[in-house]
């Protein structure tokens, strides 16, 4: 949608954009298109979205022929988005209205093997990734724009390849958001970066377009060794307080941490995803 298109339907709707609700409309087609490649969409795919708001990325996905699920909180929208999408030939659309943090969103999905795009409201990034990946049926793909800092510290561990084209770099310290997604993925990569001219309003920080491909359930405890909520239940506590010792934090004993490897003045931040699947598994004897 241009910024012209953008005013009409907010005049429609109350005139507005609500900054609480992170509501910044996307108005690069260029950059839509590579949110829709990088979800590799194909006719029947079942796609999750957070947040359409006037409804430009849902619109693309149906193009691609994708039966949407969008979950909107604002109500203004979602009574602008159901007439609009309503005649959808040969496609099916439903617009939620709710808080996505709240939602249940396997109660939404179901059994269907299913596919999670969308321009996330940076408010719920974190806690988005989470309910995605951390899903009872997790999705085959997540391709989510969010703040370019976020999607930076959420790969600064994670498996995968930065893209060199668009010169994102990792920060290669550890955050309890990147051990959860590092613990819950098999690839990881960051699509493109997004200025902040390719919204509108725009906002006030950089975004960019990262790609998450989610590690079977069946898979991530042979992978680590022990089950990895486990392991995240344990970094909560490591990064209560991230500036004292991980040994200080977890009330370990030397000897433990020496069985580990890990230095007895580590903190939190300094330990990789193996390390915290190592700590986990000599604090419950495994």
């Amino acid at each position: 949608m241009t910024p012209t298109e953008i005013k009409t339907a907010l005049r429609q709707v109350g005139g507005w954009a609500n900054k609480r609700l992170g509501q910044h409309f996307l108005i690069d087609r260029e950059v839509q298109d590579d949110v829709v490649k990088a979800a590799g969409i194909r006719p029947g795919d079942l796609v999750l979205e957070i947040g359409p708001g006037l409804g430009a990325l849902t619109q693309a996905l149906l193009d691609q022929g994708a039966d949407v699920i969008a979950v909107e909180q604002d109500r203004r929208f979602v009574g602008y988005l159901n007439p609009k999408m309503a005649p959808q030939r040969d496609r099916t659309v439903r617009i939620v209205q709710g808080d996505a943090a709240a939602i249940h969103w396997h109660e939404l999905i179901g059994e269907e093997p299913w596919k999670f795009v969308s321009n996330l409201p940076y408010s719920i990034t974190s806690l988005a990734l989470r309910k995605a990946l951390w899903a009872p049926k997790p999705p085959g793909i997540v391709v989510v724009m969010v703040q370019r800092e976020v999607a930076e510290r959420a790969m600064s561990v994670a498996p995968g390849v930065i893209s060199p084209r668009h010169s994102v770099r990792s920060k290669g310290k550890t955050s309890l958001l990147s051990l959860m997604v590092a613990l819950a993925s098999s690839s990881v990569k960051i699509v493109r970066r997004v200025p902040r001219e390719a919204f509108f309003p725009p906002p006030d920080v950089e975004s960019a377009v990262i790609q998450i491909e989610p590690m079977p359930w069946q898979d991530r405890e042979s992978r680590w060794g022990i089950d990895p909520e486990k392991v995240m239940q344990v970094a909560k506590l490591g990064f209560a307080h991230p500036r004292k010792i991980i040994a200080s934090n977890l009330k370990l004993y030397s000897s433990q941490l020496k069985q580990t490897g890990i230095p007895p003045n580590a903190r939190a931040e300094d330990l990789s995803p193996d390390d915290w699947a190592k700590l986990t598994r000599t604090i419950h004897g495994e």
